[in-house]
């Protein structure tokens, strides 16, 4: 059997959507995890192997894929289903679409709010986290929306979209979930309240096999 690891930090949403795209392909493989507070992404040892010091890394035998996507796009070429990325060019089409949408217009703002809260500083850049909060408000409807009428991002089956998305959706979800964030009123929590149809599909999602080893282990 091929030697795999991947070096992941933990609550890290690339991180996280990697680890899901092995346990939906049904691979085995070590976890390492490297702890962000020692800032071991930047040792010597790792720098070795991925020369940015970013995260996730996966290492098979003497292959090293460095980046998320690039890490699913080699897994979904080398070990081909469940497909990742479409089963047919229009499913292929929905699923970069949703990609594209994700990076390009809510993981930044769920940043701008998760970020000041989970470091305690609510009320420092609660402008920037009411604004933020608008902006993702606006992209969230929109998951609803789409959520609404296909079990999964891209159609009927899971796929990289999925994988990607629910990440960053559910480190918003940590972050507004706060006692700091109620004085806010940002109107993005509960899920099942606010959208039912993001909360299903996160059940959804959480139903996977391998579900609970891909989980952040600090969230536990």
């Amino acid at each position: 059997m091929t030697d795999r690891a991947l070096y992941f930090i933990s609550g890290s949403p690339p991180c996280w959507s990697a680890m899901l795209a092995l346990e939906v392909k049904g691979l085995s493989y070590t976890p390492q995890r490297l702890d962000n507070q020692k800032r071991e992404q930047k040792s010597p040892e790792y720098l070795a192997i991925n020369p940015r010091g970013q995260v996730p890394t996966l290492v098979e035998g003497d292959t090293v894929v460095c980046e998320t996507l690039a890490v699913l796009a080699y897994l979904d070429a080398a070990y081909p289903a469940p497909a990742l990325f479409g089963r047919n060019p229009d499913e292929t089409a929905r699923i970069w679409q949703a990609i594209s949408a994700c990076d390009g217009n809510l993981r930044g703002p769920v940043g701008d709010i998760s970020r000041p809260l989970f470091r305690g500083k609510s009320v420092e850049f609660a402008e920037q986290i009411k604004s933020a909060s608008d902006k993702v408000r606006s992209e969230l409807d929109l998951l609803k929306a789409q959520l609404s009428e296909t079990p999964w991002l891209a159609g009927d089956a899971v796929s990289a979209a999925d994988l990607m998305v629910f990440p960053v959706v559910m480190q918003l979800a940590r972050a507004v979930a706060r006692e700091a964030a109620l004085p806010l009123d940002l109107a993005l929590y509960p899920y099942r309240e606010r959208f039912p149809s993001i909360n299903a599909w996160c059940g959804r999602i959480e139903a996977l096999p391998g579900f609970e080893r891909a989980y952040p282990p600090h969230w536990k």
